[in-house]
């Protein structure tokens, strides 16, 4: 069976942010037919740039294969993954409020956005400046604010002001219909009141009949927002490696 190259796409939305060009590398689905890496098998010649790849934990081989190449393990995504017609406890009444958000509440959400992250995988990449990384979480809640990505954006109240954020997006997962977290943000100052908590309840609730499974991805070094999801219900799913490389 012939041997398939890695593919290396380039993020055109990543590089407007970063200010140079940003390639994803891809692994072929089957992993004993991947070709052998080399440095110009993944890299362009456009310098500087920023590589990344996402390859589950279990294949090993291929992590070695970039490591070799320059990547740097940032991150361990992890996937957790509730049906989606599972019960849910009754919540305690809070002094949180869950709705959809409204237009003019776009700017205290942003600011929510590029303030309240440490754990992403931009973050904690030592070689990403946090101002950087704090303009790619607003600028992904921005498409939110926009219409450009999702189809909900909710926003946490606490007596009239926002405090947190939660966006949601349909995907399919296999064979399954998925609504799935894509972001969510508590203001630092709340943190720890339970907003995040009143967000995925809400989410859940919200969720209904028309999906089968919900889903979430948080970062290994996360571990209250694991034990959040994990009260709500949710489960490990998959483990996957995130690896950036600058050249």
């Amino acid at each position: 069976m012939e041997s398939q190259p890695v593919t290396v796409d380039a993020d055109a939305w990543l590089a407007s942010i970063f200010r140079r060009p940003v390639f994803k590398v891809s692994f072929p689905a089957a992993p004993e037919i991947a070709a052998p890496l080399t440095r110009e098998s993944v890299f362009q010649q456009a310098k500087p740039a920023f590589y990344y790849a996402k390859v589950p934990t279990r294949r090993v081989t291929q992590v070695s294969a970039l490591t070799r190449l320059g990547f740097s393990v940032v991150d361990v995504n992890v996937t957790l993954e509730r049906p989606a017609s599972a019960s849910l406890p009754e919540g305690q009444r809070r002094i949180v409020t869950v709705r959809d958000s409204a237009p003019a509440q776009r700017e205290a959400i942003l600011a929510i956005a590029e303030s309240c992250f440490v754990y992403s995988r931009f973050h904690l990449d030592p070689q990403i400046p946090n101002d950087v990384a704090n303009a790619i979480k607003r600028a992904w809640v921005d498409s939110y604010c926009t219409g450009q990505r999702g189809d909900r954006l909710l926003v946490a109240e606490i007596a009239g002001i926002p405090v947190g954020f939660l966006a949601g997006i349909r995907a399919n997962v296999g064979e399954h219909r998925a609504r799935v977290i894509d972001l969510v943000g508590v203001h630092r100052s709340y943190q720890g009141r339970g907003v995040g908590l009143a967000l995925v309840e809400y989410f859940i609730r919200l969720s209904g009949s028309d999906v089968d499974v919900l889903r979430v991805g948080t970062q290994a070094a996360n571990v209250p927002s694991i034990s959040l999801y994990e009260k709500c219900g949710f489960r490990v799913a998959e483990t996957t490696y995130v690896l950036h490389a600058h050249v």
